[in-house]
């Protein structure tokens, strides 16, 4: 038995029961949270219905800003396509709210039918993962391995099973983007990354390393941009005058995480200077200078996709490194990094210590600096909830309100820690991404080749204790 377990444990393989673990980890996720976030968008999706039902299409902001369900976020701060493929979702939780008077935020299984779309999409964007990571590798094992890293990851939990944010949208048309990109089909490649920059203009930033990576001229890079950011404009013209369009993109959350995207992090006598955007300048020059050709995706080589998605890479751990973000956004790393990650076989053991310890890192980082999570009211409309019978008033005066305020009052040190956990973040990334770089090979004294299963354990399961930590506050809060 000894000898059969060390067996599997070092074997390359990712086994069912592993893949059971992380379902199990999501499925517990899932049930135990229902944000606000989740809430709203579920709300506005179906409000696209009610415009049209109503004959007001064009008045959707204005329909939504009157908030006649009394969510959370009054303004739909966001592009119709943030939700409009959760509309067609959700239009049987619509139509028992329209037509047989079942409010939708007075159901727990309804909300819980919704965020189940985003689960779906996911898995859409787990088999685009392997097909890419395939592409680049030609290898079924390595394969399987970025598909289930990217499925058991903190970042994507905290996203999709736990926030019920829409992100999940444009990183799955992304993927498919840069899956088609890299079977040279550039006509698909700019539609899927049209519709993943409709959904959220996210996606504009990286996509410029890569239209740099193998297009050298200036005229056709500004025409393929201009082509990936045409959804975003056509929304923009549709709704442009409509009542209520311009107070909500001016009162919702895009506008402001565009305004935050480049904070002044010094003074210099040329004015405040943003990390982020030396980063991109510096991004975008290395992506240019290097040497392929139009067609690199053509010749069979492969080096060219393993740079496209490294640089990807790239542009998002500088974006989460140097510019405020929501916690739920750390999901874009996702699966991009673990792509990058399962090419380097020479690197496995380092890689997964580097990975764990960022998770964890970022985990407690979000947590401490009081972001909006793990608060004990999320989970009043959760599937959870119905086992407990009552809901919860946040106080933010309690003890129990969050695990913010619960884990800096037991444990007073923690609040002065949060830039070591910062550190430990920014230090695993760096090393991450020098680490595996698609050319030059880190060459360490101590061979990092051997699987530790037992850090892929860990690094899916870092989540579990804080949500059910947030039951535990729960329930002390009754």
């Amino acid at each position: 038995m000894k000898e059969k377990f060390l067996h599997m444990y070092r074997s390359d393989r990712v086994y069912l029961a592993e893949w059971i673990v992380a379902a199990v980890t999501g499925l517990f996720i899932f049930v135990s949270s229902c944000t606000w976030d989740l809430q709203s968008l579920t709300i506005w999706s179906t409000n696209v219905w009610d415009s049209i039902a109503e004959g007001r299409f064009r008045e959707l902001y204005a329909l939504t800003a009157e908030n006649v369900h009394h969510v959370h976020h009054a303004h739909m701060g966001s592009e119709l396509m943030s939700v409009l493929p959760w509309s067609i979702w959700n239009l049987p939780i619509w139509a028992m709210q329209r037509f047989f008077n079942k409010p939708i935020l007075d159901s727990a299984l309804m909300l819980a039918y919704s965020k189940l779309f985003l689960v779906l999409v996911s898995t859409v964007m787990l088999v685009y993962t392997k097909k890419i990571t395939m592409l680049l590798t030609v290898d079924r094992t390595k394969s399987v391995w970025a598909a289930f890293l990217t499925a058991s990851s903190v970042y994507l939990y905290l996203s999709v099973c736990y926030s019920g944010q829409n992100d999940i949208f444009m990183m799955t048309a992304s993927v498919i983007a840069i899956y088609y990109l890299l079977q040279n089909r550039r006509r698909a490649f700019l539609l899927w990354s049209a519709l993943a920059i409709a959904i959220k203009p996210f996606f504009i930033v990286p996509l410029l390393a890569v239209l740099l990576l193998t297009e050298k001229n200036f005229l056709r890079i500004i025409r393929d941009a201009v082509i990936a950011v045409s959804g975003l404009l056509v929304q923009k013209l549709f709704f442009m005058g409509a009542p209520g369009y311009a107070e909500s993109m001016n009162s919702g959350p895009a506008l402001e995480m565009l305004e935050e995207m480049f904070p002044a992090n010094i003074n210099t006598d040329f004015g405040g200077v943003s990390f982020f955007a030396v980063a991109l300048v510096l991004i975008y020059l290395y992506c240019y200078t290097r040497d392929f050709k139009r067609d690199a995706y053509a010749d069979g080589s492969r080096l060219a996709g393993r740079y496209a998605v490294y640089m990807i890479a790239v542009t998002y751990a500088a974006y989460l490194m140097f510019s405020p973000f929501s916690f739920y956004r750390l999901a874009v790393l996702t699966p991009f990094l673990y792509i990058v990650l399962v090419q380097n076989s020479q690197m496995r053991l380092y890689n997964a210590l580097l990975d764990t310890a960022m998770s964890l890192a970022l985990m407690l980082r979000m947590v401490l600096r009081g972001s909006k999570m793990l608060r004990v009211d999320f989970i009043n409309r959760a599937v959870v909830q119905r086992f407990f019978g009552y809901n919860v008033q946040y106080n933010e005066k309690s003890r129990f309100a969050d695990a913010d305020i619960f884990l800096t009052d037991k444990f007073k040190l923690l609040e002065t820690m949060q830039p070591l956990f910062a550190g430990i973040a920014v230090a695993a990334a760096v090393l991450l991404l020098a680490f595996n770089h698609p050319e030059k090979k880190v060459s360490l004294p101590v061979s990092g080749d051997k699987h530790v299963r037992v850090l892929v354990w860990a690094r899916m399961l870092i989540i579990v204790p804080f949500v059910a930590l947030s039951l535990y506050l729960f329930a002390k809060s009754a």
